[in-house]
Parts: C-alpha cells; structure tokens; sequence
C-alpha cells in the first residue's frame, strides 16, 4: 500500500474525528503492524493518551508514528513487554499466525492481557488462534475494519463482556461499532463485505465501458448513476480513480485476491452457492496474473479497457479526492473534490 499517500490525506480527519475522551482506566498498548490501519488506530489510541508501543519488520510509517508520541521498538519482546492489550493489525493471516504463534507473542503477554485482531483474516483460523490464547490466559477479539477517512467500522466478535471491556478504545478510532457476537462472526460479516466490494467493483467497469461504448458523456453518467438506484459505495469512489488511471493505489489486488479466496473456503464450509462472487474472484485473478500482485485493487477495470483497447480516462479527475459525512438517518455519503465536469 502507498502509505505516504494515505497519511498525507487523511492525518487531518484522524486528528478530528478523534480528538475524544474516555472514562476507561489508563493502558499500555502494543501495537503489530504500523501500515495504514495501524497507523489510523496509534492516532485514535494517543488521542485519549493511552500510551502504544508498535512493532513492525517493515517500520512502515515509523516517522510519522514519532511525531504523534508512539513508542516504536525492534522486537516482540519489547512490544509484548507489559501490556494490557495487544493490537495486531497485518495484511494476511499467515502473518497473524507467525507474529502470535511462531514467533511467540502469544506466550509474551501477561496473564488477563486482551489480544484484538484488525486483520481481515481466516475465520477458522482466529477461532484456532482465540482458542491458543485462552489457554495461555488471555482473551481473544476479533475487530477487522472496513470504510476510512476518519469514519471507519469496526466489526467484533468476541466474549461480550471483554469486548465492552475494551471498546473505550477501539472508540477512539472508529465512528461506528457493531458487535457481532461470538469469535469468527465478526471475520464473516467483513470477508463478505469485502466480497461484495469486488463484484460492485467488476460491475462498475462494465457499465463504465458500456456507457463509453454508447457515445455517453461520462461525467454525466457519473453523476447519473450516483444520483439513481444503481449507485454504491463503490461506484462513487472507485470510478474516479478509472477516471483519473490510478486504479485504487492504497489496496492492492493481492489484498483483495485473499480477501475472495477467503470467502470461497468460507461458502465450501457452509455449503452456499456463490455464482457470481466466483466468477468475480475469476475476473481479479486474471487481472492479478496479468498486471501482478502489487497493483491496484481496480485493475479488473483496467484489464477490460486493454483487451477492448478503449481508456476510461477523463481530463480534470487528476487531483480528485472524497471526504465522508455522516448523513442522518446513521448512513455515510461521499463528497467529492477536485472532480472532472
């Protein structure tokens, strides 16, 4: 992910949609994963002055970090040492397993300790890992989180009683908070979100290319869709980074490629059919093997304009941003800026 890119845009709204208050005890948080979620959650957690401590191999955004009184340190030990609440916050589960199981941090927390997990990741997998943790006495939280721009959702699952325990915090990062009962729920619920993304996403490049097909003007259509029945989320955030030819920089399709397969062994396991989501998970695999791993979580869409040989580029989408607001009735709407006529 480009987290230089991310920070710069959204440090501003991180500082105002927490700058809060807690009546919660006063902690001492280790921090696994310093990328963009991990760099969100150390802003919301030294915005209530609790005091973090973060690790990660890759020291992505160590500087940054710095300047807002995180404690970076080097190793396992020193992020496990003393703490209350253990917060990973890593791109795979394969990470997750290797930070808490191979590499032992599980072992390193004190007995009572709570361990909350913001990775999209393996149901299966946390209820293994939770179940590891509580025989090592300490409680397991499963938290992955979804939206940004200073408005994200949490999604938990855990044992009630220790999720209200710790909630204060993830507060201090999160707009909106649903709990979705025992370990694992939480893990489904934000796989099939991110599922749904992809195909709304598959959807949006080809009804772009539709459109440009048909001789629409495509700003106007851009503003016709977010105006009717067919618009989403995604829609409106993602068609103009087709416009513009970045294609989602800040997710890769790697991500989202995990995030599908996820979902496929989740719908085997329960037996569910999944038609077009595995025709979606086909699509992003082609597009992955085509363009590689690193590239952004839109280039399906830029896949159909090189095999129809058609760009979906417009002038004056360049230095296009959003801003989320909350709306009433609970939802959020998009503000565009710096958009194309």
């Amino acid at each position: 992910m480009n987290g230089a890119r991310f920070l710069a845009r959204n440090a501003f709204l991180w500082r105002a949609a927490f700058s809060m208050s807690t009546s919660a005890s006063p902690r001492t948080v280790g921090l696994v994963g310093t990328g963009n979620v991990g760099s969100a959650v150390a802003v919301g957690l030294r915005k209530i002055d609790v005091s973090v401590k973060a690790f990660d191999l890759q020291q992505n955004n160590y500087n940054f970090l710095e300047s807002t009184g995180t404690t970076l340190v080097n190793s396992p030990e020193e992020v496990t040492k003393d703490v209350d609440v253990l917060i990973t916050a890593l791109p795979k589960p394969q990470h997750v397993k290797s930070a808490l199981e191979d590499t032992g941090m599980l072992s390193m927390l004190k007995e009572g300790s709570v361990w909350i997990d913001h990775t999209t990741t393996d149901y299966n997998e946390t209820i293994r890992l939770g179940e590891l943790a509580t025989s090592k006495g300490v409680h397991a939280v499963e938290a992955p989180l979804t939206g940004g721009q200073g408005l994200m959702t949490v999604f938990v699952g855990g044992e009630e009683k220790v999720v209200q325990d710790v909630k204060p915090l993830m507060d201090s990062y999160t707009a909106t908070f649903l709990y979705f009962g025992p370990l694992g729920k939480a893990t489904v619920a934000k796989v099939i979100s991110n599922m749904l993304c992809a195909a709304h996403l598959v959807a949006a490049g080809e009804a772009l290319m539709l459109a440009k097909k048909a001789g629409l003007d495509m700003s106007n259509f851009f503003d016709g869709i977010r105006y009717s029945a067919g618009n989403s989320y995604v829609f409106e955030t993602e068609v103009p980074l087709m416009f513009n030819g970045s294609y989602d920089p800040d997710f890769t399709i790697d991500l989202h490629c995990k995030d599908l397969a996820l979902g496929r062994e989740i719908a085997t396991s329960n037996d569910s059919p999944l038609e077009l989501l595995g025709l979606t998970e086909d699509i992003y695999r082609r597009a992955m093997e085509k363009y590689g791993k690193d590239v952004g979580s839109s280039f399906p869409a830029k896949m159909l304009e090189d095999d129809t040989g058609i760009s979906q580029q417009q002038p004056g989408w360049e230095k296009w941003s959003y801003t989320m607001e909350r709306v009433s009735g609970g939802g959020i709407g998009v503000v565009h800026r710096n958009r194309g006529k």
